[in-house]
């Protein structure tokens, strides 16, 4: 009996997810649901490790190519999205399958979107710092503020600076502490949580591959184009992992031996917060290491049956 089951597949970043969800899904009556933030946008495809055109024909795959890169798309759409598609997915007799490695997308899916406080007064007085300050000075001041935060976010991502230090301002707490206390909330959907989980050297050794290939298969490239298409270096999705590195290389002039080692790196510190999350993660019910001792296959039969 299936109604109403959920199965959420993460994992840190080249842990083999894709992969994983495509089997899944050419044994069990799933389709998958993307929750990766990056996915959903149109022309960001190599950086990404988005699935083929083939695998999406294969097996069906929800919001993925959902947005154009200069439109907004937050937390709060994706919950909205993600509904519809579980919902006609229910509707089909198949289960939805969560895939992605995005823990604010998950966690807004599972427990509701991000609660913590606003003051569009705050965000506009904070924009003008800024703009007269610049990205660094602001991100040391929640460096100062929330060292745990400040180490997560990206100086130069005006978005997630800005969005930490409102809460600050507005909450009177570090935004780490108000967010342990949404992560912690009971969760909306049951569900069967699988993350994969390799050993700290065969991740990273995945990841300095895959970063390679990327490059070989032409992120530069990619990069190149949207530029062109008048997608500006600011946009959110051109600040993320690979993208911001390779802009850096076309317009800065930063040595591509350089960037790539600098997307590797960056990469691994990605994970190292993203295993964070999935450590702290109450509904985590099996973890997938990188030789499981029970099948993924054989945990998703019995859940399902």
């Amino acid at each position: 009996m299936t109604a109403g089951r959920i199965i959420v597949l993460s994992g840190p970043t080249a842990s083999g997810k894709s992969a994983l969800a495509l089997a899944l899904a050419r044994e069990f009556p799933v389709e998958i649901v993307n929750a990766d933030s990056l996915q959903v946008y149109r022309h960001f495809d190599i950086g990404t490790a988005k699935p083929t055109v083939k695998e999406r024909g294969e097996v069906p795959h929800h919001l993925i190519d959902v947005a154009d890169p200069d439109e907004p798309y937050d937390a709060g759409r994706y919950v909205r999205e993600a509904e519809r598609a579980i919902g006609e997915i229910r509707a089909r007799g198949k289960v939805p399958m969560l895939v992605g490695g995005t823990g604010m997308y998950i966690r807004a899916l599972l427990r509701g979107l991000d609660p913590l406080p606003s003051d569009p007064r705050v965000r506009e007085e904070l924009s003008r710092r800024w703009e007269a300050e610049g990205g660094a000075a602001l991100h040391a001041t929640l460096a100062r503020i929330d060292p745990e935060t400040s180490a997560k976010v990206h100086p130069s991502d005006r978005h997630r600076v800005l969005r930490a230090l409102e809460i600050a301002a507005v909450a009177g707490i570090p935004p780490s502490r108000a967010r342990a206390a949404w992560s912690s909330a009971e969760a909306r959907h049951g569900c069967l949580f699988l993350a994969l989980w390799p050993d700290r050297e065969t991740l990273y050794g995945r990841i300095d591959a895959r970063t390679e290939e990327m490059f070989r298969r032409g992120l530069v490239e990619e990069v190149r184009g949207l530029l062109a298409r008048g997608f500006d270096r600011s946009l959110k999705p051109m600040m993320a992992l690979g993208y911001r590195h390779a802009a850096a290389h076309l317009l800065d002039g930063v040595p591509l031996s350089e960037t790539i080692e600098a997307v590797k790196r960056d990469t691994r510190r990605y994970a190292k917060r993203q295993v964070t999350w999935l450590s702290s993660e109450p509904d985590l019910v099996h973890v997938v290491p990188g030789q499981a001792s029970r099948p993924p296959r054989e945990v998703v039969r019995m859940y399902l049956s």
